[in-house]
């Protein structure tokens, strides 16, 4: 009976241990498992660097850094108090913290600040156990806030929250990684430790369109603008006509850069809005230059509304009327055009619908069908009101009369390419639709060049380049009291050189104080803006380079050609004169010493050289590393002087 007993209870028992063992390897198996390597074993996040955005030229402008949080286990350190030196030397640690690393008296201590790669080589070859290091990627502008309104920025968790960085986020978002962290036989744990599982994968580069040369130089010039004028905000842009690449784009409001307002906020564009009508027109074939009307004194009562200009011209041919920017000569050919015309030329221009700017919020302007216009509304279209435009809409309008009649799509970016230089995709230039022929748009820039040259436009003029391009002045409108006398939007866009533009130069300046003409305001930003981006220039193609092939009366001296390939010569407009010169003319007889401008910009020193009278020969960019004469040379104004870059 005890054996049986015995036996029974035997069995019992190794039947328990039985199924507990089964309990445990097969039914739980799994969990226990996980719960084992869990204690062994950590998994740790890679967080994937995010594309870099470039200019044109492949400089940064947006790009990931890499930094670390380091957390201290002090009870797992070799040697407590001497790590406790070595990190209170490279990191500046507080006493408080320095003390409980020596003391080992808390498990876990987190550092402050982040750290860089070197200072983590460093300490894990000085320290080893103990230390922990987890990588944070951050965004970093290498320039500061320039093209901020089009790069926009991250949020908190590091995804695109504006511009650039929202429109691409996909593209710029890596694929993020993780690591198996192992703890040894204490329970401590090193980067040694550390098997990396699944590498993380970089997002992808991005090029733009953009110049940060030229985004710098029109920045500054826009808030200089805005300064001098007092207005409220502005815009400025700079389009290649041929690609219509953007090449700067900058908005201010109310001092602040919050986005690119150029592509998301309309305006009515008042005069620079003519050319397009005056485009119908002789692409319908119901106008000549030489057509003329009379425009009396100035007044023009039409369906019930007086049409004012700023002075009596009498007659005027249709040639007259946009160089003089006559809004009753305007009002009168309007009347030729058949509304349906009128509207669908306006369309074909690119006002009332999207650009198709790879920009977030881009607006479609304003332009009703003729079903919803008044009797007014031809005359009012034909002299810039009644319609709502954004600058970006305006500046690829003439870049099409620039580039020959083809409206071009905007463009910011022009490629993508993945973490090995991969060629992800290309956009290339794209015509959207041929608006006119090439015979009108050449037309329509010789008469825009007198406009410059004798029109509204002439303080747009710069010697030595021609320049075709319309002023605008339209009052403002407030939803609130409607148009306020006395508050206007000024604008100016130009067309560098005017025979075979290069460039698209549009200026608004927004209410601007005091002057508020567009030939008084925005036409002279305008003119500052080519003066400086030649004077820093690396364009290859003529005119742009080169000197001018008359004399520079103003400077004194004769001007010879210069080809566009080598050093290239440059004679401005009259130089500026500063408040301390008003007193005396520049004279091309006085001699003056030659400042030393060793380590400017090529751009600045070009300018400034400019400003005391000189003409300048630039060899290389970047900055200037020497100047020939010397500084400290006495020299005639009007002299040449030479400007060697680093680049």
């Amino acid at each position: 009976m005890r054996h049986r007993v015995l036996q029974s209870l035997l069995i019992l028992v190794v039947s328990l241990v039985v199924g507990r063992a089964m309990q445990l390897q097969v039914l739980q198996g799994k969990s226990w498992r996980a719960q084992a390597i869990g204690q062994h074993e950590t998994r740790v996040a890679l967080p994937a660097p995010r594309g870099t955005l470039y200019d044109r030229e492949g400089r940064e402008l947006a790009v990931s850094l890499t930094t670390y949080k380091i957390e201290v286990a002090p009870r797992e350190l070799e040697e407590p108090r001497s790590a406790a030196q070595v990190l209170s030397a490279a990191l500046t640690l507080p006493d408080e913290t320095k003390r409980s690393i020596a003391e080992a008296s808390r498990r876990y201590i987190v550092l402050p600040g982040r750290h860089s790669a070197l200072v983590k080589e460093q300490l894990e070859a000085r320290i080893g156990h103990g230390l922990y290091f987890n990588p944070v990627i951050e965004r970093f502008y290498p320039r500061a806030e320039l093209a901020s309104e089009l790069l926009g920025r991250v949020d908190a968790s590091g995804r695109g929250g504006s511009g650039l960085e929202l429109t691409f986020d996909s593209v710029l978002t890596g694929q993020p990684g993780f690591s198996v962290r192992r703890r040894d036989a204490t329970g401590a744990s090193a980067a040694w430790l550390e098997t990396p599982i699944v590498e993380p994968t970089a997002g992808a580069d991005i090029h733009l369109t953009i110049d940060a040369d030229l985004q710098s130089l029109a920045e500054s010039v826009l808030e200089d603008a805005i300064l001098e004028s007092r207005a409220t905000g502005g815009d400025l842009l700079i389009v290649e006509p041929e690609t219509g690449e953007l090449l700067a784009a900058t908005s201010r409001r109310n001092g602040r850069v919050a986005h690119l307002a150029a592509a998301i906020e309309p305006y009515e564009p008042g005069s620079t809005l003519k050319p397009f009508t005056i485009a119908a027109l002789l692409a319908e074939g119901l106008a000549d230059w030489d057509d003329v009307v009379d425009t009396g004194l100035g007044t023009y009562r039409t369906a019930g509304r007086t049409i004012h200009d700023t002075g009596p011209h009498g007659r005027l041919s249709l040639a007259q009327v946009l160089e003089v920017s006559s809004n009753v000569g305007m009002a009168m050919f309007a009347e030729r055009l058949p509304w349906g015309d009128q509207y669908s030329y306006l369309r074909s221009f690119g006002f009332g619908t999207p650009t198709g700017l790879t920009y977030p919020s881009e607006s479609a302007g304003l332009l009703r069908s003729p079903s919803r216009w008044s009797r007014q509304s031809g005359a009012s279209l034909a002299i810039g009101y009644e319609v709502g435009v954004t600058p970006l809409q305006l500046a690829m309008a003439y870049a099409a009369i620039a580039n020959g009649g083809n409206l071009m799509r905007p463009r910011l970016v022009r490629r993508a390419e993945s973490a090995g230089k991969a060629v992800r995709w290309e956009l290339e230039p794209e015509i959207i639709r041929r608006v006119v022929s090439e015979e009108v748009a050449s037309q329509l820039r010789e008469v825009l060049a007198h406009a410059v040259t004798q029109g509204t436009g002439r303080t747009a003029g710069v010697r030595g380049l021609s320049v075709a391009g319309k002023t605008g002045t339209a009052l403002r409108f407030n939803s609130i009291s409607g148009y306020s006398e006395g508050s206007y939007t000024a604008s100016f866009v130009g067309l560098v050189p005017s025979d075979q533009p290069e460039l698209v130069v549009l200026v608004k300046l927004d209410a601007p104080s005091g002057a508020y003409y567009g030939g008084e305001t925005a036409a002279p930003v305008m003119r500052t803006a080519v003066r400086a981006a030649l004077a820093g220039s690396h364009w290859s193609a003529p005119p742009l380079l080169g000197e001018p092939d008359f004399p520079d009366q103003k400077a004194g001296v004769s001007a010879g050609l210069v080809s566009a390939g080598g050093p290239y010569v440059f004679a401005l407009d009259t130089p500026l004169r500063r408040s301390g010169d008003q007193a005396g003319a520049l004279d091309g007889n006085s001699r003056i010493v030659v400042p030393d401008l060793r380590g400017l910009s090529i751009r600045a020193a070009a300018l400034r050289l400019h400003d005391e009278g000189w003409r300048v020969v630039v060899q290389g960019g970047g900055r200037v590393e020497s100047i020939r004469p010397t500084a400290g040379t006495e020299l005639r104004r009007g002299e040449r002087i030479l400007l060697i870059g680093g680049v």
